[in-house]
């Protein structure tokens, strides 16, 4: 790698874990990418332009209080019912503002038809954390006006038969020179958002690709959308399993698979899995991955469909038709692993004209890390420089608070004393020796049944109330649980839970840690629990052989990530649950989810 491409990456990988960090800490949607908000998809007017075959399709929210600066919009006959005052105004001065137009290269403005125009309720597009302080800049996340009643226009710039090559966006101008208003706009090319939302404020200039609007473009490089490359990879290092992800624009698949995708075209279901079908069978042997100096094979190959809109990335879970300039498929390829390695690597082996750079993200524990596959340098590693990272494992919980009483012993020494007693008091010596031998004989018993039928009972001096110890016993318990969570197969769960569940009980328990205790992200796959919090024993008591029934709640904090996407989910159980204590450490019995709520964050 030469002196420059190495700064070059350097700066960039800064600039993106940057544009990462702020994502992260801004939170994420339960089904969507992150989106970068500006404040310009809640300012008080919103222009989505959208270009077509044969024209551009202008969809205007106006804001009531600025319905004046948009009157220009409105024919004369339905301007009157929409604002009386403003069509009085308008008749007798004319327009206050110069209207959104657009215009071709040359200068020559498209040609103008009103479409339709009605009250309705603005779209809410705001971010989550509308209305708080933004945590990087201090300052508060723009929220939408509270009326949330807008004016809706809808007009088309026709191209009148010649398409252009490149378009201009004019914002409305007062005759002061000044804004009207503030306006934020989004741009999209046959479906394909061109954009991320911007304020509306100054001319934009768009070059069209007809042959495939992904790689139309504004000239101005701040308006475009942050999602630019149409093959993304991503090597997760995590607990028990690294995972290789890929997401792939299907017009950059298609010749990978042996198919032709021309622009607009709409794929059925049928067509659907088929493409899948093929991608999966694709990628299963492509771009191979090497895990301590060593190429291993994927035990799954799992993939969905996503969408980029208005609102990012989105998984796509039974939509009928697919636009195939606008889907992409998300590859799962799956690597167990008992601890983290030294080393992990891709090397990227699907180039051609199209793709030629490949941007690749790096996760572990500590974050992302970012890098990119090129056709002279292709092999992306993971080196591991975690130094104080302790792999999670299942943990025994050990007894206390509770005697256990080995009843075959406690028997075998009563027979003991009995019969050493009544040696004593034979007066015949042969019946003194059977005594005696019979005594010895059940001392040995004694000893050797010592961890046989062991009866437990409740300790009255352990010095910890019985709410104490259940609480803190099944938190313990819980948590193991959720470790045994993170192995890879349903089979390596139920495994890993053996140290810590009755076997009686070792299916049952298994079964809901499948279902009701896993929690689920878009796309099929399993959270990861990241805290437990608020443990608490709401019904029942500890026996005095020290078992347990009853009631607990308690409430998680998973997050998974995939596809570059940081998904995150907040869940509050409530499960009857038992336990108790089996040769020294306390074991699972049962535990049934009755209750799981609020499953967003």
């Amino acid at each position: 790698m030469t002196p420059r491409r190495t700064l070059a990456k350097l700066l960039i990988q800064t600039r993106c874990f940057l544009m990462l960090f702020i994502a992260l800490v801004m939170g994420s949607s339960a089904n969507g990418d992150i989106i970068p908000y500006s404040g310009a998809e809640v300012a008080r007017n919103i222009a989505v332009f959208r270009v077509e075959n044969d024209g551009v399709r202008l969809e205007l929210e106006v804001y009531p209080e600025d319905f004046e600066s948009f009157a220009a919009f409105m024919p004369a006959e339905l301007l009157q019912d929409y604002h009386p005052t403003v069509a009085a105004h308008k008749a007798a001065f004319g327009s206050v503002s110069e209207s959104i137009s657009v215009i071709r290269a040359g200068g020559s403005p498209l040609s103008f038809e009103f479409v339709t125009a009605e009250h309705r309720e603005r779209i809410y597009r705001a971010s989550p954390l509308a209305g708080r302080s933004d945590p990087i800049t201090g300052r508060t996340i723009p929220a939408p006006p509270e009326n949330p009643q807008v004016i809706y226009i809808e007009a088309f710039f026709g191209f009148d038969g010649v398409r252009p090559e490149t378009l201009i966006f004019r914002p409305p101008a007062p005759k002061e020179d000044k804004p009207v208003t503030s306006i934020g706009f989004m741009v999209f090319d046959r479906a394909v958002p061109v954009t991320r939302f911007s304020y509306f404020d100054s001319d934009a200039r768009l070059k069209i690709d007809w042959s495939d609007p992904w790689f139309s473009a504004f000239t101005n490089a701040n308006l475009n959308r942050s999602v630019q490359s149409g093959t993304t990879s991503f090597l997760y290092v995590a607990p028990r399993e690294i995972r290789h992800e890929i997401l792939i624009r299907l017009r950059e698949l298609a010749p990978w698979i042996d198919m032709d995708l021309s622009t607009g075209s709409w794929l059925n279901p049928s067509q659907q899995g088929a493409i899948l079908n093929a991608a999966l069978d694709a990628f299963e042997t492509r771009n191979p991955v090497t895990i301590g100096g060593e190429q291993v094979q994927p035990t799954s190959v799992r993939g969905a469909f996503l969408t980029l809109g208005e609102g990012g990335v989105q998984v796509a879970e039974g939509v009928p038709t697919l636009l195939a300039d606008t889907t992409f498929a998300g590859l799962i390829l799956s690597y167990p692993i008992s601890t983290l390695p030294e080393e992990a690597s891709i090397t990227w082996d699907m180039f051609d004209h199209t793709i030629q750079h490949v941007p690749v993200t790096l996760t572990d524990v500590a974050g992302p890390f970012l890098d990119w596959a090129v056709p002279d340098d292709p092999e992306v590693s993971w080196i591991n420089h975690l130094k104080r990272y302790v792999d999670p494992e299942v943990k025994t919980v050990q007894v206390a608070g509770v005697v256990f009483l080995p009843i075959w012993t406690a028997l075998a020494v009563v027979l003991a004393l009995g019969a050493a007693l009544a040696a004593l008091l034979s007066s015949r010596a042969s019946r003194r020796i059977g005594f005696a031998l019979l005594s010895a004989g059940g001392l040995v018993a004694g000893v050797a049944l010592r961890h046989e039928m062991q009866v437990p009972f409740q300790n009255p001096i352990a010095g910890q109330s019985r709410e104490q110890m259940v609480s803190e016993t099944f938190s313990q318990l819980l948590a193991s649980s959720y470790v045994a969570a993170l192995e890879v197969s349903p089979e390596a769960r139920s495994k890993a839970l053996e140290p810590i569940v009755t076997n009686a009980a070792l299916a049952d328990v298994a079964a809901e840690l499948e279902t009701n205790l896993a929690i689920r992200v878009p796309g099929g796959s399993r959270a990861h629990i990241a805290e437990v919090t608020d443990v608490a024993i709401v019904e029942g008591d500890m026996k005095a052989t020290g078992a347990f029934e009853g009631v607990a709640k308690w409430i998680v904090d998973a997050r998974a990530g995939h596809w570059g996407h940081d998904h995150r989910r907040r869940v509050e159980y409530r499960a009857r649950v038992e336990f108790r204590p089996e040769r020294g450490i306390w074991k699972l019995t049962g535990i049934t989810v009755m209750e799981a709520r609020a499953p967003d964050v």
